[in-house]
């Protein structure tokens, strides 16, 4: 016979066959075993000994394999490598089973659907999306399969869309295979650039009948989705159905995300933030870092959910500082709180493992011991007499369930220590079950139920030298002395004849003999049974203790924020609808936690549509000015997430989106110089800033001649003037202080540097007006250039600064040239010109089926003001 035609090999075949771009680990005994191309790619990724069935024939079949109870840190190798795993188990014991042993698949796994939580970081939700675009709109599906998280959004644009996977991040995305190229060019360019962990696969397209079937259960509160958004849903729904084998998913609604909702952070603004990761590449030294004193993993992936999508919506986010206030104002319910949320653990994917059916008795403690503490929690936080505390942290609105039925069985039936498997046995308290105590007592008191059986054998038949006694050989059975063996009971079966008596058995004795022998066996059968209807209780409750979690979660941030006021004197933000950012002593939340305590030069910051919207920030490198545009955008940040700010004093008119430009980078793989990337994200800005956005920019047009730079500098500025955004300007081209004198809403400020002799120092200090001078020599003396360099530098610096520019010299024009009419020097436009451009932009983007006749005439009114004011 063929090592092809073996029955294990055709057994394996079929699986395959059933689940062909999956790797298969096929169970034989105490291993996973890989064959063919399967074990060519695992030995490779796991660094495992390549050996073969069959060895040296003609049909020899490459196999490698793993043992059976660390499997799954090598799943979790090859899941990071992008893998999918089909686990086939035997579905029934070898040695009870005659013939080959049944296999079945229980489970696929791929990267966006892991649920162990040791491949899973428990700080940041595990997204499985996907994509549906239709010529109107692109639907976007988001499931977390290990917290029971669905939820969907429909853009406008593939620009939104690609903005909004790289501020998710998923795990994997699906997409239809028959999908239109440019969107999938443009999915392929996001994740290869900036989600180098996302898994980009293809599914088939999904019919009418399966979208119904997929969303039936969901829908039932009568929640109507748009053609794209169903499939979108259908499609990620049946992926992690056809990988979940018919189990129960873990979910009960969908929440339906609109991305009006929620301030727009781009992937390159959420990297020149350092929101999640540093410029260097680390998490050390971002935002997500110092907020991160969450005590939970569900309030740690909330805070981070909250941190990378701020609301818009400003009675929403007075609601959330409402919960942060309150516990700023009680100390001591935060104090108290923090502490008992330190053991709540992850009841999110607890209770998910157990309704797939994964969860081991030590999950079941862990949930036990979590929803314990939840239920102190609850009663502790409900007993604080302050109603507006109770009322802020949504307490005095519901009776809140604290899943306490489940938690008196989890604390009624489980061992104060459960085992990490089954298989170890002392799960279960023994006077949970009366049958479990008997057989319990049963195989922990042999001799004892022996030594009663004996007396009672005794008694009944008078023999006093009667013994119940054991060996390997006979098993259990009766020793009566020679001497007395006559008055044995005819109902005594004889045994064995020996030189000191006879050995006898009655049905007593085999009855309890059998029992004894099959005590253990018995008492895992009864474990295991008690272990599924416990798991079963557990499972029905799953979407409550979703519901309690989601409540504790959003304790859990609030307290952690209210915690960092209280330690770094943050101040409660005042936001409103309006178009004004006022920020008084405001602080960079990062760059202060790493100099010494009161060091940090706090500085202001008044922006407003109406009146100074446009910020021209100048003064010397390493002065503060990068710093600055940072932490102006980290306060509205972190203001409209629905925290305290660090500022004496803070009002933000809601942003709906942050747009920057900063640093230096290129991008050699797609063939493009800084200078390239600096003007596509430029560009970027230009096309999507609105009134409501808040724009940073640093050193734009430095790539190119200054002349070339300046003049684009310029045109930008002007631009985003005519915009009219809140806009903070830093840059190097002194020449451009002069829009102060010919755009109204312009302002200069610059950061203050003080020469001593021959050295600079930093004041960090803003102050209104123009720099005088960039001090760049002094820092590249700073930077320890050679002496000869710096004296060389010193003397080209004075010659130029003793001519008389092209650009100086009509600019004065001694006093034959308006300020604005420098802008033709550069062939820039008009400033009529330039905000008709603008007026044209916004035309484009308008929705005109969307506006009311009333809505029309403000909106044309509003443009003839504008183009009039402009020229």
């Amino acid at each position: 016979m063929s090592a092809r035609d073996t029955p294990v090999m055709r057994q394996h075949a079929e699986v395959k066959l059933a689940y062909p771009d999956a790797l298969v680990f096929f169970r034989l005994g105490d291993f996973y075993e890989l064959f063919g191309n399967d074990a060519l790619v695992a030995a490779k990724l796991l660094e495992l000994t390549l050996t073969s069935r069959n060895k040296g024939a003609r049909d020899e079949i490459p196999m490698c394999g793993v043992p059976h109870h660390s499997a799954h840190a090598y799943v979790g190798r090859l899941l990071e490598a992008g893998h999918k795993v089909a686990i086939c188990e035997q579905m029934a014991d070898p040695a009870k089973c005659k013939g080959i042993v049944p296999r079945e698949v229980v489970r696929v796994l791929t990267p966006g659907l892991v649920t162990d939580q040791e491949q899973l970081d428990a700080n940041a939700n595990n997204w499985l999306v996907s994509i549906e675009a239709t010529q109107r709109e692109i639907a976007l599906a988001l499931l977390d399969i290990s917290t029971g998280e669905l939820s969907s959004m429909v853009l406008s644009d593939a620009t939104l869309l690609l903005g909004e996977l790289a501020r998710i991040a998923p795990r994997e995305c699906l997409y239809d295979e028959s999908a239109s190229g440019e969107l999938l060019n443009g999915l392929q360019t996001v994740i290869r650039h900036h989600l180098p962990r996302t898994l980009l696969r293809s599914d088939p397209p999904i019919t009418s009948d399966e979208v119904q079937s997929q969303l039936s259960p969901l829908l039932r509160d009568g929640t109507q989705l748009s053609d794209a958004e169903s499939r979108a849903v259908a499609r990620v729904l049946r992926f992690a159905r056809n990988c979940t084998l018919g189990k129960d998913l873990p979910f009960n609604r969908l929440t339906r995300i609109s991305a009006t909702d929620y301030l727009v952070i781009d992937e390159v603004t959420q990297s020149h933030l350092e929101l999640l990761v540093s410029l260097r590449g680390d998490k050390n030294g971002t935002l997500l870092s110092v907020l991160g004193v969450t005590r939970t993993p569900g309030g740690t992936r909330l805070l981070r959910r909250r941190l990378v999508s701020p609301l818009c919506d400003a009675t929403r986010i007075r609601r959330r500082l409402d919960a942060v206030e309150a516990f700023v104002l009680n100390p001591a319910a935060r104090a108290q709180l923090r502490e008992d949320l330190a053991s709540v653990g992850d009841l999110e994917r607890l209770a998910t493992r157990t309704t797939l059916g994964e969860a081991t008795p030590r999950d079941l403690g862990a949930l036990r011991n979590g929803l314990t503490t939840a239920e102190r929690i609850v009663q502790q936080l409900t007993a604080v007499t302050d109603a507006s505390f109770r009322d802020a942290l949504g307490l005095d609105t519901q009776q809140l369930d604290t899943v306490a039925d489940v938690a008196e069985t989890l604390r009624a039936a489980l061992t104060e220590q459960p085992p990490a498997m089954m298989k170890d046995g002392a799960v279960f308290r023994a006077e949970y079950d009366e049958q479990l105590r008997e057989i319990d007592l049963l195989r922990r008191n042999v001799s004892e139920k022996m030594s009663e059986l004996e007396t009672q054998l005794r008694d009944a038949s008078g023999i006093s030298t009667l013994k119940v006694r054991f060996t390997r050989v006979f098993g259990w059975y009766i020793e009566v002395s020679r001497a007395q063996a006559s008055k044995a009971p005819n109902t005594w079966r004889r045994k064995q004849t020996i030189a000191t008596g006879e050995r006898f058995t009655t049905p007593e004795l085999d009855d309890l003999a059998d029992r004894i022998s099959h005590a253990d066996e018995q008492y895992r059968e009864r474990e295991l049974e008690l272990f599924r209807q416990l798991s079963t209780i557990v499972a029905a409750a799953t979407h409550r203790i979703q519901l309690l979690t989601s409540h504790i979660s959003r304790w859990d941030v609030s307290a952690a924020l209210a915690e960092l006021a209280h330690r770094y004197d943050y101040c409660r933000p005042s936001v409103d609808d309006g178009v004004a950012l006022e920020i008084v002593d405001g602080r960079h939340p990062v760059v202060e936690r790493f100099v010494a305590e009161g060091r940090f030069v706090p500085n202001d910051c008044l922006l407003d549509v109406a009146k100074e919207r446009l910020w021209l920030l100048t003064g010397p490198n390493m002065a503060g000015k990068s710093t600055f545009l940072r932490q102006v955008a980290l306060i509205v940040l972190l203001a409209q997430m629905g925290s305290y700010v660090p500022a004496k004093r803070a009002h933000v008119g809601i942003v709906d989106r942050i747009l920057s430009r900063l640093g230096a980078s290129d991008n050699v793989a797609r063939g493009e110089s800084t200078f390239m990337v600096e003007m596509r994200e430029t560009s970027r800005i230009l096309r999507d800033a609105t009134r409501r956005s808040l724009v940073i920019l640093d050193e734009i047009g430095r790539g190119t001649s200054t002349y070339d730079g300046l003049a684009i500098a310029w045109s930008v500025a002007e631009y985003l003037d005519g915009i009219g955004c809140r806009t903070i300007f830093a840059t190097h081209y002194h020449e451009l202080t002069r829009l102060e004198a010919s755009l109204e809403h312009v302002g200069n400020y610059n950061v203050t540097a003080k020469e001593i002799g021959e050295d600079v120092i930093f004041l960090y200090q803003l102050t209104r007006g123009a720099a005088s001078r960039s001090f760049g020599v002094a820092v590249a003396k700073l930077a320890e250039l050679p002496e000869a360099v710096i004296s060389r530098a010193k003397t080209v610096l004075s010659q130029l600064e003793n001519q008389i520019s092209t650009i100086d010299h009509l600019n004065t024009g001694h006093g034959s040239v308006e300020p604005r009419e420098q802008l033709d020097l550069f062939q820039a436009r008009t400033v009529v010109e330039s905000q008709a451009m603008v007026l044209l932009t916004e035309l484009q983007r308008l929705s005109i089926d969307q506006l009311t006749p009333i809505e029309a005439l403000t909106l044309l009114d509003t443009w003839k003001k504008r183009l009039k004011s402009a020229g």
